[in-house]
């Protein structure tokens, strides 16, 4: 039985199994619908072996989970000059030579590589990079994601720790996923980037920014006052002005205007930087505007800026940690902090406006918690 409809060519077998086909040179599929989507099972160049292998998939998939259907059939491919997988480390090489090309900024190609790298030595259980960069990346298939899943969660409990987890898996998964599509993989067979296509994540994991104890708020800003130079320049532009670490690094004189009621930092690309999101400014203390310029002779005003200012804000980090700041990225906690006093005494879409974000609901859900100490607000109006 055979007929064509629309551009696809269609095949059935006895027991009424269809295969079809996209092109004349293309190869033959079997599609079936899992929780709503389509998935194709690739069956090869032969028609026949195509109808017998479909027969055989269909029949699988009564008894088997998708999942472990798709790896005893989901063949690489069919092509006589069939290319080889990639390793790690080739996939790390395409990516440094083509980050020109993708238009990708530093920040983001270290983060699809720590995400592959991480994932891989999880599963593995190595610590070094030099240990996974051989790592044949065919052998990445649905049951060596769900692995890495598994191993991350661990033997975590807490409801509150799970859902940080998921939201870390998810993260570092949508990382390798969106490394992988990106077309600079020509010449290796990629065809176990399809378990990542169609990779499902956790749900229902937003989180609601709240506030840190008011104790914790004050002797931030206590530790802030006592400190000089660079270390004062950092953290008081991320607190009184939710800079982020980029913009901080990059902020330079010219950017603080000093002749309007409230101090004006604007935010804007130069030959070396491309801020996030988008341009913009923000407002903040002219006082402390001045005391910040103070402890800066230069044009910009962090000083130290060999490896991109890092050893200078390690130590920042290190001493928001000492005082018992315990999230993920404290200096990114102090824009929080700055985002939510602007929400209280101003309103939500300014805070949106100073924050630079793209959509007020990014402001009200990870930036914006309400302070209602009158005393807390007291410490961004020196």
């Amino acid at each position: 039985m055979n007929h064509t409809t629309r551009r696809y060519k269609v095949g059935a077998t006895k027991r009424g199994t269809r295969i079809y086909k996209r092109s004349q040179h293309g190869i033959w599929t079997y599609k079936v619908r899992v929780k709503g989507k389509d998935r194709y099972f690739p069956l090869g160049l032969d028609k026949s072996e195509a109808l017998d292998l479909a027969d055989k998939i269909r029949a699988h998939l009564v008894l088997y989970p998708y999942e472990e259907v798709r790896e005893m059939f989901c063949k690489r491919q069919f092509s006589k000059d069939q290319p080889d997988p990639p390793t790690l480390d080739q996939i790390l090489k395409a990516l440094d030579d083509n980050q020109t090309v993708l238009g990708l900024k530093d920040s983001t190609i270290d983060s699809y590589k720590v995400a592959i790298r991480s994932m891989v030595k999880k599963v593995l259980g190595k610590k070094a990079n030099a240990d996974v960069g051989s790592f044949d990346m065919s052998k990445i298939n649905y049951t060596f994601i769900e692995t890495y899943r598994k191993l991350q969660l661990g033997s975590i409990t807490d409801a509150v720790a799970v859902k940080s987890r998921k939201r870390s898996i998810n993260s570092r998964l949508r990382n390798v996923k969106a490394l992988l599509s990106h077309n600079i993989f020509r010449e290796f067979d990629m065809s176990f980037g399809k378990c990542f296509a169609e990779e499902e994540f956790y749900k229902k994991l937003k989180k609601q920014y709240r506030l840190p104890k008011v104790s914790l708020i004050e002797d931030t800003f206590n530790m802030w006052s006592d400190m000089e130079g660079d270390e004062y320049i950092i953290l008081g532009l991320a607190l009184n002005f939710g800079l982020r670490r980029g913009e901080i690094l990059h902020c330079r004189r010219d950017w603080v205007h000093l002749n309007t009621k409230k101090a004006r930092i604007d935010v804007y690309a130069d030959r070396t930087f491309d801020p996030k999101g988008f341009e913009g400014f923000t407002q903040g203390s002219k006082h402390v505007a001045k005391l910040i310029l103070n402890h800066s002779d230069q044009d910009y005003l962090v000083h130290n800026r060999a490896d991109k200012g890092r050893p200078v804000f390690d130590k920042v980090l290190s001493k928001l940690r000492a005082i018992g700041w315990d999230r993920q990225c404290p200096l990114h906690e102090c824009r929080k902090l700055f985002g939510s006093y602007i929400a209280s005494t101003e309103n939500l879409f300014i805070s949106q406006k100073f924050l630079r974000h793209s959509d007020a609901q990014t402001t009200s859900e990870s930036y914006a918690d309400a302070l209602t100490d009158e005393d807390t607000v007291k410490l961004w109006a020196a």
